[in-house]
């Protein structure tokens, strides 16, 4: 993909759906075996998801999706300064303190009580607590707060220092629900391709694992007549998939961002697609068995409105879950949209609009 400015693809201070992604530069495996020493960093893979799910709980960012790969890390990310601007001052403070002590920590999940005085320190700039509300909402500080947690907890096992990254991470902007929907399936479906899981219910290193655990939870307890919060679920931590809406008439309800404490699991309730949890999974079902026959496969007529829903050309779908990262540049969604985001960055065109408008018009 060629390169071009972070500034063009991430918009600071807007909402806005960002598909992230990093490779590990070292010989020497992220998680899985090395084949070359024959130690097992399996165990990295739940330290990895640990960590974004504690990231989560702290910015005002919250995870669509993820995978955690062999060498490699995906996350789908939506940023919300709409919530962050929710947020006290000594509220702001006290997040960007505690993220910047677990980056350092030893296990990522536990520190010392932070002092008054330091939050006070913090809270006197007015300048600094508007820097802190920038930061608190940017995929750059979420993803360099992750990235470099992970480097230095593997290098201290790794017993060596250096870079563990190969690059600063990649990233590309989703500019339609149609786009986000495709990479999400992509990512759920990463541990099928890569032939560590069969079906999404056993991909236990992606979101998919986790809603579909969730899921499995409200259905037993609503079964024994138990109310369960909604973050208190497996996958609780990630963002709410369905919108709050009447997806049949298509009315969308006016979701209020919450200001949730601290130690909330996730920035807002506010849900990312107009399709249902069920729809989403019979979609994700049905495609990883189109990738693990390895054949171009067919969308079953019950399940095509979804795609119709969300402006997705079925005829392509077994090239997008599949060559989705070659078939798209920095960013995704319709032709139109390509077209209005390089004229706003001064360019003529980004690659991939004619893929655009193949899958989503």
């Amino acid at each position: 993909m060629p390169s071009c400015p972070r500034g063009e693809i991430v918009r600071d201070g807007e909402v806005g759906v960002y598909h992230c992604w990093s490779r590990c530069v070292r010989r020497a495996f992220l998680c899985g075996i090395d084949p070359v020493t024959g130690q097992d960093f399996e165990y990295r893979r739940d330290w990895i998801c640990q960590f974004e799910e504690r990231l989560a709980g702290l910015f005002g960012i919250e995870v669509a999706f993820r995978g955690e790969l062999s060498n490699h890390i995906h996350l789908i990310l939506r940023t919300r300064p709409d919530v962050v601007a929710l947020w006290s001052d000594e509220e702001v403070a006290r997040r960007w303190l505690t993220i910047t002590h677990l980056v350092r920590s030893k296990d990522g999940q536990t520190i010392k009580e932070l002092a008054d005085v330091r939050i006070a320190m913090e809270t006197a700039d007015p300048q600094r607590i508007d820097e802190l509300r920038g930061r608190l909402a940017s995929v750059s500080y979420f993803m360099g707060a992750l990235c470099e947690h992970i480097a230095r907890r593997s290098n201290i096992e790794d017993h060596c220092r250096g870079s563990f990254w190969e690059d600063r991470f990649k990233c590309r902007n989703l500019a339609s629900e149609g786009a986000i929907l495709v990479c999400g399936i992509y990512i759920d479906l990463n541990q099928i391709r890569a032939g560590e899981a069969l079906t999404p219910e056993t991909s236990r290193h992606t979101s998919a694992y986790d809603r579909i655990a969730g899921r499995r939870q409200r259905h037993t307890a609503a079964a024994q007549g138990i109310a369960l919060a909604a973050d208190q679920a497996a996958d609780g931590w990630l963002c709410e998939l369905t919108l709050e809406e009447r997806i049949e008439q298509g009315i969308t309800a006016n979701v209020r961002p919450t200001s949730a404490a601290t130690t909330s699991r996730r920035a807002s309730d506010k849900g990312l697609l107009p399709i249902k949890l069920d729809e989403y999974l019979q979609l994700l079902d049905t495609s990883g068995r189109i990738v693990r026959e390895g054949e171009k496969g067919a969308i079953p007529d019950h399940l095509a409105p979804i795609l119709v829903r969300l402006g997705v050309n079925a005829t392509f779908w077994g090239e997008l879950i599949t060559q989705f990262d070659r078939w798209f540049g920095h960013v995704v969604g319709k032709a139109q949209a390509l077209t209005d985001r390089a004229a706003s960055a001064g360019r003529r065109w980004y690659c991939g609009r004619a893929r655009c408008a193949d899958a989503f018009g």
